[in-house]
């Protein structure tokens, strides 16, 4: 057994010596940046898994064709049937007309009809909107869902 620990042993830091060494030549990206030596610099040699890059370059695309991010909205109406379609384009209108500035989403998934507003990334904030559109929407309420991305403060 121990005759052939050390042999290992040695075909193991040989193969992570060599690894160091590799540096890839690719795209004008951060990490080729990174990795150019420059006068009275350390060298830093970055190794990774192609597929790491792989994945990252597919999130970036993902985001790019769906913009936004998870948060909540508020759902101010919620029905179906043969008025529903009115009623929420009614909605749509007074609440564009009551609250300027504010986003307004309706939707349509069979067989329900939905009014939601805003763009909120937690629900803490939108419980400040939420608690002023009860008095006038009372049967609103609280829904995580895909947003756009909402204004920094």
């Amino acid at each position: 057994m121990r005759k052939y620990l050390i042999p290992l042993i040695i075909i193991c830091c040989s193969i992570s010596a060599v690894g160091q060494d590799y540096t890839a030549k690719r795209g004008d990206d951060i990490l080729v940046q990174v990795r150019q030596n420059k006068p009275n610099q350390g060298k830093v040699t970055i190794n990774q898994n192609p597929q790491i890059e792989h994945v990252f370059n597919l999130d970036i695309l993902q985001g790019a064709r769906q913009p936004g991010m998870h948060g909540y909205r508020i759902r101010i109406y919620f029905d179906l049937g043969q008025k529903s379609r009115k009623q929420s384009e009614d909605i749509v209108g007074e609440f564009m007309q009551n609250y300027p500035g504010i986003s307004v989403y309706r939707s349509y998934i069979s067989p329900y009809y939905k009014v939601s507003v805003g763009d909120f990334r937690t629900r803490d904030n939108a419980l400040k909107l939420y608690y002023q559109l009860l008095k006038e929407y009372p049967k609103s309420f609280i829904v995580p869902e895909w947003v756009n991305f909402p204004p920094l403060e």
